[in-house]
């Protein structure tokens, strides 16, 4: 038996019109009916707001917002949500996701009869509309439940979102990931879930879509890209290891893992290029804490 706390769905969308329907249908059946619904659209292209605004007036929908202008960041919309929430949970079904209908029932059975933080789906990998794998997140690889240490600085241990639920109140000093536009995810569970009680629940589902390219397909970025993304994880961990919540030596480490990620990725054409030798020298300079 759970108690019956609210909790705050926040549905950020862009331009994921072919997905909609489907997440949205996912979020409104629940078996677990306490909820409320926040409806963010990032100034979409396409034909979203047309879907959207079938919604806006369910009983279950506490907002519908739509930016005049595109953030051009995910995270913005994700702290709009949280200064909106009420609920004790939060969940953020990104757009282009589903879930099976019990996702929430199961979820809060889960993090409350466990006395859990943070509760992760079993999440299963959908490209074509076919499940093809299941994600493995990485603060799993050995044990069921964890604390989320520094063991797991060096890697991003939620893979997709969509599958977590989180008690709000984890959330009252995290400000820092809206800062940044790639990995502001990361970010994220590091200012809020850092040495949580996380567990994972293999009794629902969360279905992640993997249709085009993602930071895990790096090879197909650009250089432009690629210094952006070096440079944000550079300067994530120079601000953790400023403010003392993390060593030199591992520092170190996460600034050598992450250029190396991008040089790994480079032909020797880009690395030819101007930009590139620019970021070089930097990443010798950061290795010096």
């Amino acid at each position: 038996m759970i108690s019956n706390q609210l909790v705050t769905v926040i549905l950020p969308n862009y331009n994921h019109e072919a997905y909609l329907k489907t997440r949205l249908d996912s979020i409104y059946n629940q078996t677990y009916q306490n909820y409320e619904v926040i409806l963010l659209d990032d100034c979409s292209s396409d034909s979203s707001l047309s879907i959207l605004s079938l919604y806006k007036n369910h009983p279950k929908t506490s907002y519908f917002i739509i930016n005049k202008k595109n953030s051009g960041s995910p995270f913005k919309q994700w702290q709009k949500g949280f200064n909106l929430a009420k609920g004790k949970y939060i969940w953020i079904a990104e757009s282009d996701d589903f879930c099976d209908l019990n996702f929430l029932e199961s979820q809060l059975q889960h993090i409350q009869q466990r006395n859990l933080d943070v509760v992760v789906a079993e999440t299963k990998v959908v490209k074509d509309n076919k499940v093809i794998g299941r994600t493995q997140h990485p603060i799993f690889k050995q044990e069921f439940e964890s604390r989320l240490t520094l063991d797991y600085f060096l890697y991003c241990p939620i893979l997709n979102v969509s599958s977590i639920v989180f008690e709000k109140s984890l959330i009252k000093n995290v400000y820092k990931f809206t800062d940044f536009r790639l990995i502001g995810d990361r970010v994220f569970y590091f200012e809020a879930f850092h040495n949580k009680k996380i567990a994972l629940n293999p009794l629902t589902q969360s279905y992640f879509r993997k249709e085009g390219d993602s930071l895990s397909t790096l090879s197909t970025k650009d250089l432009d890209y690629l210094i952006k993304y070096y440079c944000e994880h550079q300067h994530f961990a120079k601000d953790a290891y400023r403010t003392k919540k993390i060593d030199c030596s591992l520092y170190r480490s996460y600034v050598k893992r992450f250029f190396n990620r991008v040089k790994n990725r480079l032909s020797l054409t880009k690395k030819l290029n101007v930009e590139y030798i620019k970021i070089l020298l930097k990443y010798y300079i950061h290795l010096h804490c």
